[in-house]
């Protein structure tokens, strides 16, 4: 297997990119080899809205079957965040080394990676993404108290704030993001 093979393109759905933006500023005292794959793969992604998403693209949520190394049997398995783990002989965390190379890749991609910082790298093969459950559309508005009686607003605007400040941190200006419109296939 060649280890300098070109990248796939990959398109992430603008709402994985969000959270997963935001999850790893949180976490950013807590950098490693895994850490510094996931913030490549997003840096590099061209977004794309959750319902123009690509039937074929994997993304969180989905089921994927893939083939590692081009040997032995199909493994499949459903992409999800770590907190939502519920079944991992069924689901695959995101923030993997595998999961973050399944993620944004289409039917047919193949994309190394390495499971430790001196690992072999390995090489995924998607095969097929079998359905994407979709988030509810909207979540409640809460409003909640710390211990010292103050009020914080979780409203979508101030959430969306917060975002915007740990995406400023994250990325600075310099920083170029692709946005694309995306169509399904």
């Amino acid at each position: 297997m060649h280890t300098h093979m070109p990248l796939p393109q990959i398109t992430i759905a603008t709402d994985d990119y969000n959270r997963l933006i935001s999850a790893t500023a949180l976490k950013r005292r807590h950098r490693g080899p895994h850490h510094d794959f996931l913030m490549s793969e997003l840096r590099r992604a061209s977004l794309c809205h959750p319902d123009a998403l690509p039937d074929d693209v994997v993304s969180t949520n989905a089921k994927v079957t893939y083939r590692i190394n081009g040997r032995g049997t199909p493994m499949a398995h459903v992409l999800v965040y770590p907190e939502d783990l519920l079944w991992p002989g069924a689901e695959l965390s995101v923030t993997t080394p595998l999961g973050t190379a399944l993620l944004g890749l289409r039917v047919g991609d193949r994309m190394p990676f390495r499971t430790g910082p001196n690992g072999p790298v390995h090489e995924v093969v998607v095969e097929d993404v079998q359905f994407r459950l979709l988030p509810d559309e909207e979540e409640p508005t809460r409003t909640t108290s710390d211990q010292s009686g103050n009020e914080h607003d979780n409203s979508r605007d101030d959430l969306e704030r917060r975002l915007d400040d740990a995406l400023m941190e994250t990325f600075p200006a310099s920083d170029p993001v692709s946005v694309i419109i995306c169509r399904r296939s």
